[in-house]
């Protein structure tokens, strides 16, 4: 007798909390699948206590298709399997000591994330990062991502594309994620390594970056469009030395992603009616703008790309002294 822990995934409804889908590894992989024999080492535990338990299956990544069937990666059998959705049972598996597909031109061991790509009846494509080593066991020099192509009438996987850190390569023993970007770009994230890259699709590295410290690490790297508009207005500040003084605008807006240009309006000592003094493109995270003559009051306008109005400052008195 002895401990192990069950590999568990459930599909919870957020909205009510109910459980619509849940499955356990112990019901479907037997103990002899595994690749992390006990006592490996601490994380693969020894079995004797609840504390120590056999992590004999590991699953790192869960994945959903449109046809409700799942995609599960296991990193102690180095295996990907194809969940059904509707009784659990494993429809096939990939990798491990119990493939339903040769490998033709490829292995991979001890992955993580693993995403469906395409699916019809005779094929699928899938992505994951292939670590390669369990600092056990290696199986490559160094880890990747991959795309990888399953041909169901034949029963074989063929790797389509792979992806290495730039140089000598990284070898991460833990972690680790592949992005297919929209451009079909990926980007990598290099789990116990503390790296980024990104790649056009014919593994060509364009971007590279390390985390500064030597014991961070990169569970996953994830790169998307951000949008933003802050809920506080822009900010503005006005400056003139004098009444006979050219005036100083600044203007911020912290956060906002979406600006493309700054519209100024002021009022006169003359008048107080807003007149329109200029529109110019943003400079970045600040915007400086200086008229010819002074002005007394003023207000800056965030413009979009599409010529649409984003928010307006506050309406501000210009100051004669300087911030």
């Amino acid at each position: 007798m002895g401990w192990v822990i069950d590999g568990v995934f459930q599909e919870v409804d957020i909205e009510t909390g109910d459980v619509l889908f849940e499955w356990k590894s112990l019901d479907h992989v037997p103990l002899s699948a595994t690749l992390a024999p006990l006592r490996l080492d601490g994380l693969v535990g020894d079995g004797l206590t609840n504390d120590s338990a056999w992590d004999y299956f590991h699953i790192n990544s869960v994945d959903k298709n449109s046809e409700g069937d799942y995609l599960v990666s296991a990193r102690h059998t180095s295996c990907i399997y194809k969940i059904s959705g509707t009784d659990g049972s494993i429809i096939w598996q990939l990798g491990g000591n119990q493939s339903s597909f040769q490998l033709t031109n490829y292995n991979f061991s001890y992955q993580h994330d693993a995403r469906f790509r395409e699916e019809n009846e005779t094929m699928t494509v899938l992505s994951l990062f292939d670590n390669g080593s369990n600092q056990h066991h290696n199986t490559s020099s160094t880890s990747s991502g991959m795309i990888i192509s399953i041909d169901h009438s034949t029963n074989t996987s063929t790797l389509l594309n792979q992806y290495y850190a730039p140089g000598d390569g990284l070898l991460s023993i833990t972690q680790g994620n592949t992005q297919i970007l929209p451009n079909k770009n990926v980007l990598i994230g290099w789990g116990s390594k503390p790296s980024i890259s990104e790649h056009t699709e014919d593994g060509t590295t364009i971007f590279f970056a390390t985390l500064a410290s030597p014991e961070s690490q990169n569970y996953r790297a994830f790169k998307y469009n951000w949008t933003a508009k802050p809920s506080d207005p822009p900010a503005l500040r006005t400056y003139s030395a004098s009444t006979n003084s050219a005036t100083t605008f600044w203007v911020s807006w912290n956060g906002a992603t979406d600006v493309d240009c700054w519209a100024f309006y002021a009022t006169t000592p003359e008048s107080d009616e807003f007149m329109t003094l200029d529109v110019i493109r943003s400079q970045g995270f600040q915007t400086t703008y200086v008229s010819t003559g002074y002005y007394s009051r003023a207000f800056a306008e965030a413009i979009a790309v599409d010529g649409s109005s984003l928010a307006n400052s506050s309406v501000v008195d210009t100051s004669s002294s300087l911030p």
